[in-house]
């Protein structure tokens, strides 16, 4: 690890990336992520959630903010900024206005959204959107019934709505699809080509399957290791790499041809440590504070 200095504070940071062996890293540049969250609140109920909250703090200081991504730029240690929440479409509106701004500071900054897909087609009308690097909608099952069930609200994107914001976006690969693998829902591999199916026949090209954080007694539950689903795969995946980062997290990637013979890109992660002895990302809070991670210390207010 590295010491560096941000806001006036000594920080241990990530200075490796990951490999394809459990004890080999290979030495980088530092290079952090800057996850801002647009809000605490939430239209969802997740039980698995690993948000503390579900508040409204405020409105965020764009002032702040502008000033935290050009001191992260002139620091040269910003390699992209993540939008989230709660749940970042509550206020479309302003969300369209931080992406303006984020890219009025660098045109070239590499910025992604996370949403369970709440006022999703509200993306199509937004200023920059094809900008964006990837919109990551949280969806975890192929049945709009069972989906909605997991998140406990009505309010988020079915099928539908994906649909209607993939054929306005110019960049068809912009959107990709997150799932939770859970004991009760997607949990074996026939499970996952059904959602592999599902995201072809839909045009996305991208499906994304993250073991959950045990962050309480419901995720720890319904924890599924990726490992014994993707260790185990038939003739119609191509495993591309299995990727380590010492006991932080691993993750591995690879194509799967669907049904209806549309390729889709894979990929399967997961957290070994929510609270790591190094810096890994910084956050932008939604009452105006800069973090050393989503738990860690407050390095600027």
């Amino acid at each position: 690890m590295k010491k560096i200095s941000l806001f006036d504070q000594d920080l241990l940071v990530r200075d490796f990336v990951c490999s394809s062996s459990k004890d080999v890293l290979y030495p980088s540049d530092v290079s952090l992520r800057l996850y801002i969250k647009m809000t605490d609140c939430c239209n969802a109920d997740c039980k698995f959630c690993a948000n503390g909250t579900s508040k409204d703090f405020g409105e965020i200081d764009f002032k702040k903010l502008k000033f935290v991504i050009r001191y992260l730029l002139d620091k040269n240690i910003l390699n992209g900024i993540s939008i989230t929440g709660g749940e970042a479409m509550v206020n479309p509106t302003k969300l369209n206005a931080l992406i303006n701004l984020i890219f009025d500071i660098d045109d070239g900054l590499e910025v992604c959204i996370s949403t369970n897909g709440h006022n999703l087609r509200n993306f199509a009308y937004f200023d920059q959107v094809n900008k964006l690097e990837s919109i990551h909608i949280s969806r975890h099952h192929y049945d709009d019934v069972v989906n909605k069930e997991i998140f406990l609200s009505d309010k988020i994107a079915d099928r539908d709505d994906i649909l209607y914001l993939q054929e306005r976006l110019d960049d068809k690969k912009i959107i990709n699809i997150n799932t939770m693998v859970m004991r009760d829902y997607i949990n074996s591999l026939p499970e996952i080509k059904k959602m592999l199916d599902f995201v072809g026949d839909i045009g996305i090209y991208k499906n994304g399957f993250v073991s959950l954080m045990k962050c309480n007694d419901y995720a720890r539950e319904q924890f599924i290791n990726f490992n014994d689903i993707f260790n185990n795969l038939d003739d119609s995946f191509f495993m591309g790499h299995h990727f380590y980062a010492r006991s932080y997290c691993e993750c591995c990637d690879g194509l799967y041809l669907t049904k209806n013979n549309k390729l889709v890109e894979f990929y399967a992660r997961m957290v070994k440590e929510c609270s790591p002895s190094y810096t890994n990302q910084l956050v932008y809070t939604s009452d105006n504070k800069v973090k050393d991670g989503f738990n860690g210390k407050v390095l600027y207010k």
